[in-house]
């Protein structure tokens, strides 16, 4: 399900969601997808798009990051432990800086790609970026994170959804982290995502109000741009 709204002349992207289900479960999804789609707090939108796709391949299995939140008084702080965690795993300031740059100033739907050392954009559309889809998590596994964050989240759905979208780019080998900060402007935790660091919620990642965000997948060069483009957005994957 994608959500939007026109304005001034401009698309601007108010929700998604999306999973692999039986055909069962096909008319209760489409229920819930609609009515999250009008109830989102950037506002009622314009457009609903909702497509049913049939996955007629093998779908992969990837093991859920760890999860550990960490937490900071100001998006200053967040950000020095940002750049201390990504830079013990070998990204540079300079990629940091660039990633945070595409996020502030040109808002997509979809993620950057940042070269880990260069900082340099690999995607091929810098107006769309990438969409990470065909992803979808384990009831089991789940409910078992549910219960272990349910202290610390009043939106563990939304936490939910973004474990599995980061344990799925964590998966891809060239990838080595991923930086998310929402466009939500009540929602202020962000994260960093890597195989080496499991998934880090961060608090106050932002200011309450602020509805700039964006994801940025760090990339190790050379890699086959267009082979992990279409794993991120083509194969079908579930997290165990």
């Amino acid at each position: 399900m994608r959500a939007s709204k026109k304005e001034n002349n401009i698309e601007k992207h108010i929700s998604g969601a999306e999973g692999i289900y039986d055909y069962s479960q096909i008319e209760r999804v489409l229920k819930q997808l609609f009515k999250r789609a009008f109830e989102h707090s950037k506002g009622k939108p314009d457009k609903v798009v909702i497509t049913v796709e049939r996955i007629n391949e093998e779908i992969q299995t990837v093991s859920a990051l760890p999860v550990n939140t960490f937490f900071t008084n100001s998006p200053e702080e967040a950000f020095c432990l940002i750049s201390k965690k990504l830079s013990s795993i070998g990204i540079s300031d300079k990629a940091l800086f660039s990633a945070f740059e595409v996020i502030k100033k040109y808002p997509m739907r979809g993620a950057t790609l940042i070269d880990s050392i260069t900082g340099e954009r690999l995607e091929r559309d810098k107006t769309r970026g990438i969409r990470v889809s065909r992803i979808h998590m384990d009831k089991r596994k789940r409910m078992k994170l549910i219960r272990q964050i349910k202290n610390l989240s009043t939106q563990p759905q939304r936490v939910i959804e973004a474990i599995t979208i980061a344990s799925k780019v964590a998966s891809y080998p060239e990838v080595v982290a991923e930086l998310c900060i929402s466009d939500n402007p009540d929602y202020t935790i962000g994260y960093i995502a890597s195989r080496d660091l499991g998934y880090l919620r961060i608090t106050n990642i932002k200011n309450k109000g602020e509805t700039i965000g964006g994801r940025a997948f760090f990339v190790k060069t050379p890699c086959d741009i267009e082979k992990l483009i279409n794993y991120l957005e083509r194969k079908p994957v579930l997290v165990i």
